[in-house]
């Protein structure tokens, strides 16, 4: 495991997070067919742009709110988002999908949106003020929004 990743880094990865959810929601938006889908997933790609903005916005308040003792628990397992292991890539996300019919994108979705929720409430538990715990929590109900609306889209499929 590598050393050298700060908070500063592991909350580039964050927003980096965001920013491949918003685009990867805006190409099935784009790309699906059911109007009814389309709107859910223009839906997600601006919940995930508002995500990445609030994460800028807080940066620099997570950086120096982190708990020194609470990082290193963490950093292991954040280290191994940082590192690729459990987040795709924008393009990964849109050639797995390619070839998914919605069941399959629903689940894919669904895994990323869980690691998601995983890694930002490793990142609350490290964080110290109310500041940054309360939009943090805001974010992680959201993203709990989206697992609960990517469930509905299965049970309509």
């Amino acid at each position: 495991m590598n050393d050298k990743y700060a908070p500063n880094e592991i909350l580039e990865m964050a927003i980096k997070i965001e920013k491949d959810g918003e685009r990867f929601y805006g190409y099935l938006a784009k790309n699906l067919e059911n109007p009814g889908k389309k709107e859910f997933f223009s839906y997600l790609q601006s919940q995930e742009a508002q995500h990445a903005k609030d994460f800028e916005r807080i940066s620099k308040d997570i950086v120096d709110d982190v708990d020194p003792q609470l990082w290193a628990d963490a950093k292991p397992y954040l280290e191994s988002i940082v590192n690729g292991v459990i987040f795709p890539s924008y393009d990964e996300m849109v050639s797995k999908s390619k070839y998914m019919d919605i069941n399959g994108i629903a689940d894919f979705a669904l895994s990323i949106e869980k690691e998601t929720i995983v890694f930002y409430n490793e990142i609350l538990d490290a964080s110290k003020t109310e500041k940054v715990k309360d939009i943090l929590r805001k974010i992680i109900h959201e993203e709990l929004g989206h697992v609960k609306k990517l469930l509905e889209i299965k049970g309509e499929a």
